[in-house]
């Protein structure tokens, strides 16, 4: 089975609550296509780099299975950078500074990619609205389309720091499924928060599966039920990529079994597993093993109510 993934690829700078700084391949282009390749997901990129990504890097995606080609390559644009800093009182609240932004992919960049499903996660603006509404379009072969907005709500101050936009209008009417933490449920919404927010997302969007993260929690919202998946507390150094991880796990694990709470079990599962692993950047993301061992435990546990 194959993925697409629309986003653009990041290099990392992730400095840890003790000052360590580490540089990391990084951004959903990463995450998720790496965590796709573990359930055996051929996997497309639309996305962009610079003429300053490393040869090295290049090599390790291509070792994976991730084939980047000069096609893209923005020959006149730096890779995107972002600096990633965690407080260091509480590693779940960081900040984030944009250092370059690479080329925005285009229509052209999608329209030959033959995949059985999209999912859509710019990191800063570099997808459209009227590309996200040609992916829509596209398709793939089972029409699937998931969206992770956080590229689209974020703004960047004079300082470089990334912060959260007041407000969004988006259509993402079209879209199978999205995954939003508050903050940008808030955006998206024009302040909705929690179960109202996911509903009135879904009501005036017709998304079938809206998965909403906060900590501690995971929450989904299918066919007139809400469920919650609790997770435990995990002293991990870093949970960069991990919502990227979530969403790749769903997206797999739904397109080949399409039962929406198996894949809601996996995502969480694949959260659990990425930090118990307590690694750095691309090193968190998990083998399929694991993710299925805490994606069975969470698919017995599930709450539930109806809506």
């Amino acid at each position: 089975m194959k993925l697409a993934v629309a986003s653009n690829i990041v290099l990392d700078s992730i400095q840890d609550r003790e000052g360590t700084v580490t540089e990391s391949l990084g951004g959903p282009a990463c995450y998720c296509g790496l965590t796709a390749r573990r359930f055996s997901f051929d996997v497309s990129l639309a996305t962009r780099i610079g003429t300053d990504f490393s040869p090295k890097y290049r090599r390790m995606l291509y070792s994976e299975g991730i084939v980047l080609t000069d096609y893209h390559l923005s020959h006149d644009r730096a890779t995107t950078r972002f600096r990633i800093k965690s407080n260091s009182d509480n590693n779940k609240i960081r900040s984030f500074f944009l250092a370059s932004k690479c080329a925005p992919i285009t229509i052209a960049d999608i329209e030959k990619i033959e995949t059985e499903g999209w999912l859509v996660s710019p990191v800063i603006d570099e997808v459209p609205e009227e590309v996200l509404r040609a992916i829509i379009l596209h398709g793939g072969k089972r029409g699937f389309v998931m969206v992770d907005p956080q590229g689209y709500t974020r703004i960047v101050n004079p300082s470089c720091e990334i912060t959260p936009a007041n407000k969004l209008s988006l259509d993402l009417s079209g879209v199978s499924a999205i995954k939003a933490d508050k903050t940008e449920l808030t955006v998206l919404t024009g302040g909705l928060e929690g179960l109202a927010a996911m509903q009135y997302l879904q009501c005036r969007t017709g998304i079938k599966f809206v998965i909403s993260t906060e900590y501690r929690i995971i929450h989904f919202l299918c066919s007139g039920m809400h469920y919650w998946i609790r997770l435990k507390d995990i002293d991990s150094p870093d949970s960069t990529g991990v919502g990227d991880i979530l969403c790749s796990a769903f997206c797999c694990a739904y397109l080949k079994e399409n039962d929406p709470l198996w894949a809601f079990s996996f995502g969480a599962g694949a959260v659990r597993a990425a930090l118990e692993t307590r690694k750095i950047g691309l090193d968190k993301i998990p083998s399929k093993s694991k993710i299925e061992q805490s994606a069975a435990y969470y698919y017995n546990t599930i709450s539930f109510q109806s809506v």
